[in-house]
């Protein structure tokens, strides 16, 4: 586990043994404690009520962390950050949340299914590559700009626009799994914790604009293409990609921005 889970844990831990100690000096008042004394201080600490809402900070805290490490391993996956990357200037202005991603990649591998493995293991191994001939000077620029990343974005892209055949169902469904706030959270692929909903969090807000936001600009790599990459894209695909997501740029255009 990441340094931050451990740090946290100990810090809880620390915050029980320093009220153990507390709880031990006023009952014995520089005595001697003894065996029966100790059992009855421990037993208390477990059921006393005082420390119900330190245990249910720290249990969100924990989720916090436990989420936020998630992600980041997700961050630092080179076919998510080539997929995501369209949309940067919308997470860094605030009109999106980062919040959505971990749904945004479980949408990418519905729609790709086995290929996002594919995808994913190309794009670790050129980004590996890139890193090897570049050392220093590899910046993720370079990868994004490299010809085979546009080519497997391309795909995705591609892909994506047809599965939204049945526009307004479609928009429907993408925009209840973007406001889906999982209850459970995997820390391996057979271990589960629940997440504890507070009700004090402020609701996730993702509507008919935002689903807007989101894929305008996430298809703008495919608007406007130099002349080298429609050529390149026209030989990948046998066309230029009006002709393969036209229709879905025209219902995109109609959304409310």
């Amino acid at each position: 586990m990441p340094s931050r889970g451990p740090r946290h844990l100990r810090k809880t831990t620390n915050v029980v043994l320093d009220a153990f100690l507390k709880a031990a000096e006023d009952a014995v008042h520089g005595h001697a404690i003894g065996t029966n004394v100790l059992h009855d201080l421990v037993h208390n600490l477990k059921t006393s009520s005082d420390f119900e809402g330190f245990y249910h900070r720290a249990y969100r805290e924990m989720m916090e962390i436990v989420e936020n490490e998630k992600l980041e391993l997700k961050r630092t996956n080179a076919f998510g950050r080539l997929v995501v990357h369209p949309l940067t200037p919308l997470f860094h202005d605030g009109i999106l949340s980062r919040d959505i991603l971990p749904n945004v990649f479980s949408f990418i591998h519905l729609v790709l299914g086995d290929e996002a493995d594919l995808y994913g293991e190309r794009c670790q191994e050129t980004a590996k590559s890139l890193k090897a001939d570049l050392r220093d000077e590899f910046v993720w620029d370079i990868f994004y700009d490299d010809e085979r990343c546009k080519v497997m974005l391309w795909h995705t892209l591609v892909r994506i626009a047809a599965s939204f055949k049945r526009w307004e169902l479609r928009k429907d469904w993408f925009i209840k799994l973007m406001l889906y706030q999982p209850t459970t959270v995997s820390l391996s692929s057979s271990t589960f914790i629940t997440r504890e909903h507070d009700p004090t969090d402020d609701p996730r807000v993702f509507g008919e604009r935002e689903f807007c936001q989101f894929f305008q600009a996430m298809f703008e790599p495919l608007k406007q293409l130099s002349p080298k990459d429609e050529a390149l894209f026209k030989k990948e695909f046998g066309a230029d990609p009006h002709h393969l997501i036209g229709q879905f740029l025209v219902n995109l255009a109609t959304c409310p921005i």
